[in-house]
């Protein structure tokens, strides 16, 4: 507004008619677009500049995830076994199919790289056993320094040493601890839900077989009756029996797979030996190698109870299979239909309680023994420095706001997805994928927030802009 009219003047005939007044307000106009214009520029290029490093961090960040990812999951025996697998049927269905051919060119490179692929679980396998058991000695285990002639030296080591042990032993016991009872109860829900099953199941028999007549009706009760003792193996004083027994037969584990790897690094000192074949000579998974034998017996165990109780896919017949085939002819199709249904259930979730408890959970212990759960905890700490790194770097609130939202948090939930579901016995390539793809999900999401959050403000910016534009002319 103008001096005129604050004291009831009219100066814009004046104003306009004015040359040199018209010419300034030209000037100015100019002058502020040009700013406008300026700002503008400079804005999209630190977006664009934002962008990039939020990328870039998030990128960098969910990379080393899975990075840490492959080095922790410990891979099963049955992922071994279905590559194996894989690679035997494949190469024979090349040499099938002729070596020259199109589809035995195809089923020639699927054998390759399931080979491929078996080497290297088994090395990653064989290195995270070793990673495990050194931290575990280093963390636990007293040391002489024997090597260090110096006594003074000597002494200053074994000072040191006490002093990490007294700090470190508690907390890598208390990680190991946490992760067997997470495994534990994961076991335990599993023959919960199991037994839950067969209660059903029973209950659906005995109300059905009240229409048989009174010798065919005992006939059945009495096999339930042997169902019963049997399930005597599923309880809770049986089981925690059955750990401590794993655990006395994993005993030795530390010592033996360091053992392995003195002898497997001395075998490159070999002449006599080309470090390429020494190397591809040791690729199978050592540790479990080490503890197969026994590892067998435990699983012949556990299929000889279950097997007999719901039978297997090899022929063998449960004794609910002999029940339901006895009482068929009895009742309706109905009936039968949902007593096949209820055994079905019972079928599958009792062969998955067993395969947890003398397969998994194994695997777990022996992993447990070996020192796993503190090493999982320090590689993951590993993608979270970075992240820390990343977000201590940022140049304002902004970038710091959305390196949080597209890179760190996608990897504290990827990474403790990882190590969740490991210590509740999903496979380690399970737990891996899920990790990873939890945390590219958020980061995707964290994208989509962080664009929507700038664009937001860019928005806010350019209105007040307006308006303060709006107002310079006004009192112009």
């Amino acid at each position: 507004m103008s001096f005129g009219y604050l004291n009831n003047l009219n100066t814009t005939p004046y104003m306009y008619s004015n040359p040199n007044f018209r010419a300034q307000s030209v000037s100015v106009q100019n002058l502020e677009d040009s700013i406008e214009k300026l700002a503008n520029r400079v804005e999209e290029e630190k977006k664009k500049k934002h962008n990039k490093t939020a990328m870039a961090v998030g990128g960098s960040v969910l990379g080393l995830s899975l990075f840490v990812a492959i080095l922790n999951p410990r891979s099963s025996s049955k992922l071994m076994e279905k590559l194996k697998k894989l690679r035997l049927n494949s190469w024979k269905k090349a040499e099938r199919a002729g070596g020259g051919s199109a589809s035995g060119k195809f089923h020639k490179t699927v054998s390759k790289t399931a080979k491929w692929l078996t080497d290297f679980v088994s090395w990653t396998n064989n290195v995270n056993s070793v990673k495990d058991t050194y931290y575990k000695k280093l963390c636990t285990e007293e040391k002489s320094f024997h090597g260090i002639h110096n006594i003074e030296t000597r002494k200053s080591f074994q000072k040191f040493d006490k002093v990490f042990r007294k700090l470190m032993k508690g907390q890598h016991e208390t990680l190991t601890k946490w992760g067997d009872m997470l495994a534990k109860r994961t076991v335990r829900n599993g023959y919960k839900t199991a037994g839950r099953k067969m209660d059903k199941l029973e209950a659906l028999i005995r109300q059905y077989i009240e229409k048989l007549p009174a010798d065919k009706k005992q006939i059945v009760e009495e096999k339930l009756r042997e169902i019963h003792a049997k399930r005597n193996y599923f309880t809770e004083g049986n089981l925690n029996q059955r750990f401590i027994n794993q655990e006395n037969l994993l005993e030795n584990i530390n010592a033996d797979v360091r053992k392995k790897w003195s002898d497997y690094a001395h075998g490159f000192l070999d002449k006599n030996v080309k470090s390429t074949e020494h190397f591809n000579q040791n690729l199978s998974f050592w540790a479990e190698d080490i503890v197969k034998p026994e590892r067998d017996k435990l699983e012949a165990e556990g299929l000889k109870v279950v097997d007999s109780i719901v039978g297997n896919k090899n022929g063998t017949k449960g004794q609910y299979q002999e029940i339901l085939e006895f009482i068929s002819n009895s009742l309706s199709a109905e009936e039968n239909k949902a007593l096949e249904k209820a055994f079905r259930k019972t079928e599958k979730s009792l062969h998955n309680a067993g395969h947890q408890e003398y397969g998994k959970y194994f695997n777990k212990k022996r992993d447990l023994m070996l020192g796993s759960a503190p090493t999982d905890i320090v590689t993951a700490v590993v993608g979270l420095s970075m992240g820390g790194i990343a977000l201590a770097t940022a140049d304002n609130k902004d970038d710091r706001i959305s390196r949080l939202i597209t890179g760190i948090i996608p990897t504290v939930a990827g990474i403790g997805t990882n190590i969740a579901l490991t210590s509740m016995l999903f496979s380690g390539v399970k737990g891996m994928l899920l990790g990873v793809g939890t945390g590219g999900i958020l980061s995707l999401v964290g994208s989509g927030i962080d664009k929507y959050r700038l664009s937001s403000k860019q928005s806010e910016n350019n209105n007040d802009n307006t308006a303060a534009k709006k107002g310079v002319n006004l009192i112009a």
